[in-house]
Protein backbone atom coordinates (compact mmCIF):
# COMPACT_ATOMS: atom_id res chain seq x y z
CA UNK A 1 0.00 0.00 0.00
CA UNK A 2 1.22 3.50 -0.73
CA UNK A 3 0.68 6.72 1.14
CA UNK A 4 -0.90 9.67 -0.54
CA UNK A 5 1.14 12.80 -0.40
CA UNK A 6 -0.36 15.54 1.67
CA UNK A 7 -1.25 18.44 -0.64
CA UNK A 8 1.28 21.20 -0.33
CA UNK A 9 0.18 24.65 0.67
CA UNK A 10 1.44 27.61 -1.28
CA UNK A 11 3.62 28.45 1.73
CA UNK A 12 5.16 24.94 1.56
CA UNK A 13 5.94 25.41 -2.12
CA UNK A 14 7.43 28.84 -1.48
CA UNK A 15 9.60 27.54 1.36
CA UNK A 16 10.90 24.66 -0.79
CA UNK A 17 11.35 26.41 -4.13
CA UNK A 18 12.33 29.96 -3.20
CA UNK A 19 14.97 31.47 -0.97
CA UNK A 20 16.22 34.77 0.39
CA UNK A 21 14.42 37.99 -0.43
CA UNK A 22 12.27 36.32 -3.10
CA UNK A 23 10.98 33.81 -0.53
CA UNK A 24 10.31 36.59 1.99
CA UNK A 25 8.39 38.64 -0.59
CA UNK A 26 6.25 35.68 -1.63
CA UNK A 27 5.44 34.70 1.97
CA UNK A 28 4.60 38.32 2.82
CA UNK A 29 2.23 38.44 -0.12
CA UNK A 30 0.47 35.21 0.90
CA UNK A 31 0.07 36.61 4.44
CA UNK A 32 -1.47 39.77 2.94
CA UNK A 33 -3.93 37.68 0.90
CA UNK A 34 -5.06 35.78 3.98
CA UNK A 35 -5.30 38.84 6.21
CA UNK A 36 -7.40 40.71 3.64
CA UNK A 37 -9.44 37.75 2.39
CA UNK A 38 -8.25 38.32 -1.17
CA UNK A 39 -7.16 34.75 -1.89
CA UNK A 40 -9.88 34.17 -4.49
CA UNK A 41 -8.80 37.23 -6.46
CA UNK A 42 -5.50 35.85 -7.67
CA UNK A 43 -3.41 32.75 -8.25
CA UNK A 44 0.19 32.34 -7.18
CA UNK A 45 2.37 30.10 -9.31
CA UNK A 46 5.69 28.90 -7.92
CA UNK A 47 7.80 27.41 -10.70
CA UNK A 48 9.61 24.14 -10.04
CA UNK A 49 12.07 24.87 -12.83
CA UNK A 50 12.92 28.02 -14.71
CA UNK A 51 10.13 28.60 -17.17
CA UNK A 52 8.39 31.59 -18.67
CA UNK A 53 6.96 31.98 -15.17
CA UNK A 54 9.97 32.26 -12.93
CA UNK A 55 10.47 31.93 -10.00
CA UNK A 56 7.01 33.02 -8.79
CA UNK A 57 4.15 34.90 -10.38
CA UNK A 58 0.91 36.50 -9.24
CA UNK A 59 -1.96 36.20 -11.73
CA UNK A 60 -5.17 38.16 -11.11
CA UNK A 61 -8.33 36.13 -11.77
CA UNK A 62 -10.29 39.20 -12.81
CA UNK A 63 -9.66 42.80 -13.53
CA UNK A 64 -12.63 45.10 -13.63
CA UNK A 65 -11.01 48.49 -13.38
CA UNK A 66 -13.35 50.54 -15.50
CA UNK A 67 -13.34 53.80 -13.58
CA UNK A 68 -10.72 56.14 -15.03
CA UNK A 69 -10.59 58.32 -11.94
CA UNK A 70 -10.65 55.61 -9.26
CA UNK A 71 -6.86 55.43 -8.91
CA UNK A 72 -3.92 57.77 -9.02
CA UNK A 73 -1.75 57.89 -12.13
CA UNK A 74 0.99 55.72 -10.60
CA UNK A 75 -1.43 52.89 -9.87
CA UNK A 76 -2.98 53.16 -13.33
CA UNK A 77 0.49 52.93 -14.89
CA UNK A 78 1.28 49.89 -12.73
CA UNK A 79 -1.88 48.10 -13.87
CA UNK A 80 -1.18 48.93 -17.51
CA UNK A 81 2.46 47.76 -17.19
CA UNK A 82 1.32 44.40 -15.79
CA UNK A 83 -1.47 43.77 -18.31
CA UNK A 84 -1.13 40.11 -19.30
CA UNK A 85 -1.45 39.87 -23.05
CA UNK A 86 -2.33 36.30 -23.98
CA UNK A 87 0.85 34.58 -25.23
CA UNK A 88 -1.31 32.07 -27.11
CA UNK A 89 -2.07 34.81 -29.61
CA UNK A 90 0.81 37.23 -29.12
CA UNK A 91 3.63 34.76 -29.83
CA UNK A 92 2.55 32.74 -32.82
CA UNK A 93 0.29 30.27 -31.05
CA UNK A 94 2.67 29.35 -28.22
CA UNK A 95 0.55 28.24 -25.28
CA UNK A 96 0.42 30.37 -22.15
CA UNK A 97 -1.65 28.02 -20.02
CA UNK A 98 -4.98 29.63 -20.85
CA UNK A 99 -6.17 26.67 -22.87
CA UNK A 100 -7.96 27.37 -26.10
CA UNK A 101 -9.69 30.51 -24.90
CA UNK A 102 -8.88 33.49 -27.05
CA UNK A 103 -7.70 36.66 -25.44
CA UNK A 104 -10.38 39.21 -24.75
CA UNK A 105 -10.75 42.93 -25.21
CA UNK A 106 -10.73 44.78 -21.91
CA UNK A 107 -10.42 48.22 -20.40
CA UNK A 108 -8.35 49.10 -17.36
CA UNK A 109 -8.63 52.62 -16.01
CA UNK A 110 -9.76 53.99 -19.37
CA UNK A 111 -7.10 52.24 -21.48
CA UNK A 112 -8.20 49.54 -23.94
CA UNK A 113 -6.30 46.27 -24.32
CA UNK A 114 -6.60 43.58 -26.98
CA UNK A 115 -6.00 39.88 -26.29
CA UNK A 116 -5.91 40.07 -22.50
CA UNK A 117 -5.42 36.62 -21.05
CA UNK A 118 -8.07 35.07 -18.81
CA UNK A 119 -5.75 36.19 -15.97
CA UNK A 120 -5.53 39.82 -17.09
CA UNK A 121 -2.81 41.06 -14.71
CA UNK A 122 0.52 39.33 -14.16
CA UNK A 123 3.24 40.24 -11.67
CA UNK A 124 6.28 38.05 -12.36
CA UNK A 125 8.82 37.80 -9.53
CA UNK A 126 7.57 41.08 -8.07
CA UNK A 127 9.87 43.21 -5.98
CA UNK A 128 8.52 45.04 -2.92
CA UNK A 129 7.26 47.99 -4.98
CA UNK A 130 5.41 45.78 -7.48
CA UNK A 131 3.90 43.74 -4.62
CA UNK A 132 2.59 46.93 -3.03
CA UNK A 133 1.00 47.88 -6.36
CA UNK A 134 -0.56 44.40 -6.63
CA UNK A 135 -1.89 44.69 -3.07
CA UNK A 136 -3.45 48.10 -3.74
CA UNK A 137 -5.07 46.79 -6.93
CA UNK A 138 -6.42 43.72 -5.12
CA UNK A 139 -7.90 45.86 -2.36
CA UNK A 140 -9.48 48.11 -5.00
CA UNK A 141 -10.99 45.08 -6.74
CA UNK A 142 -12.28 43.75 -3.44
CA UNK A 143 -13.90 47.10 -2.68
CA UNK A 144 -15.57 47.25 -6.13
CA UNK A 145 -16.83 43.66 -6.09
CA UNK A 146 -17.60 43.28 -2.39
Amino acid sequence: MFKRKKPQTVEDKINVQLSGEVQKNALDFVAFLKANECGDSCVIVVAKKPAHISPWTIFFNACEFDGEDSANDDLKEAAWAHAHICDHFASGGKRCGCGDQPGFRGTMFGKDFENLCKCPLQFTNPDVEAMEEAKRLLLMLKKETG
